[in-house]
């Protein structure tokens, strides 16, 4: 897999990866989704990624085709990864590692994260990933109640 910076025109493959991870009879999952990742709302953050050290928003291709992304901020001391996402059809292929390797080949320090609790495959992935549970918090997104697991991963 090949790894660049997003631009702009990726949008439109960032908002469709990050919606087919979604099933289909989470209808809360779909609600909060559609609306975090309108496409305005990638380029913005991609535009402020490309303007600030501190951000780090990249695609991972196979071939030609964007698959999937990670969008993380250098906090100094941690890392917060906002968003990794694969398509679907490219799930079990150590994409989803390699993303976190990336990370931490730009600078080694934790990452920290927080995941819906509904979202068990994220989960699942980072769990094997050496990734612990900090703790659980209720938080609003997007005016829907949702309690989120903070995970952390201290590099080796």
């Amino acid at each position: 897999m090949n790894m660049r910076e997003a631009v702009p025109k990726d949008a439109t493959m960032i908002r469709s990866i990050a919606l087919a991870t979604i099933s289909s009879e989470d209808s809360n999952r779909t609600r909060a989704m559609e609306r975090a990742y309108r496409q305005e709302e990638i380029v913005r953050a991609i535009s402020s990624s490309e303007e600030a050290r501190e951000q780090y928003f990249i695609v991972g291709e196979h071939g030609e085709e964007v698959i999937g992304f990670c969008h993380a901020i250098d906090r100094g001391d941690k890392w917060e990864m906002l968003r990794l996402y694969l398509h679907p059809d490219h799930h079990r292929n150590g994409y989803g590692a390699a993303f976190l390797a990336q990370l931490q080949s730009k600078k080694t320090q934790p990452i920290e994260v927080y995941v819906e609790n509904s979202n068990e495959q994220a989960i699942a992935f980072l769990l094997h990933q050496s990734f612990v549970e900090v703790n659980r918090i209720q938080e609003e997104v997007y005016d829907e109640p949702m309690e989120l697991i903070h995970l952390r991963h201290d590099p080796s």
